[in-house]
């Protein structure tokens, strides 16, 4: 397993944590730890793809991992990062470590709130470490289906109108 599925394997840990989680409690535990542990993935990536740089490595993508899937259509699960990459993995850990303390007070369906909240953090990882087109729809349209519930339940003013 590649470093970068660590983005997509610790939001799916999330989503199995908060799907068997009994009370709001187990709820921000399971957020708390999982936000956490992407926040740290995405400061040691940082740091390791400096590393990667300064020592010389001039590769397009750093990391690259590829997996096929689907022989006859040439799909495959290829991942790799560059430097906008890691850039916006990390910006997007930080924002997934603060949504989940703005979200701690919430209270009509916090569990459901917070499983669509990790299914949207998880196309949002996969999506900034995907290489190849199909895997970036694939991630593009996990997001995009959390991302119009979130805003279409849990939003504010005309929730609607903007979902």
């Amino acid at each position: 397993m590649n470093f970068l599925s660590i983005f997509v394997l610790i939001p799916l840990l999330m989503l199995a944590g908060l799907w068997a989680a009994r009370g709001i409690k187990a709820i921000r535990g399971v957020m708390v730890t999982g936000a956490s542990a992407l926040l740290i993935a995405s400061v040691v990536l940082t740091f390791l793809y400096l590393g990667e740089r300064s020592a010389g490595n001039t590769a397009e993508m750093l990391f690259r991992a590829d997996t096929l899937w689907y022989a006859p259509l040439h799909i495959s699960y290829s991942v790799g990062v560059d430097g906008i990459s890691v850039a916006m993995l990390l910006l997007s850990a930080i924002i997934v470590f603060t949504g989940t303390f703005a979200s701690w007070r919430l209270q009509p369906l916090t569990k459901e709130y917070f499983l669509w909240f990790t299914l949207l953090s998880m196309g949002v990882f996969g999506f900034f470490i995907s290489v190849d087109l199909f895997t970036m729809f694939m991630f593009y349209e996990i997001a995009l289906i959390p991302m119009y519930l979130l805003i279409g339940v849990w939003g504010s003013g005309r929730k609607e109108y903007a979902a």
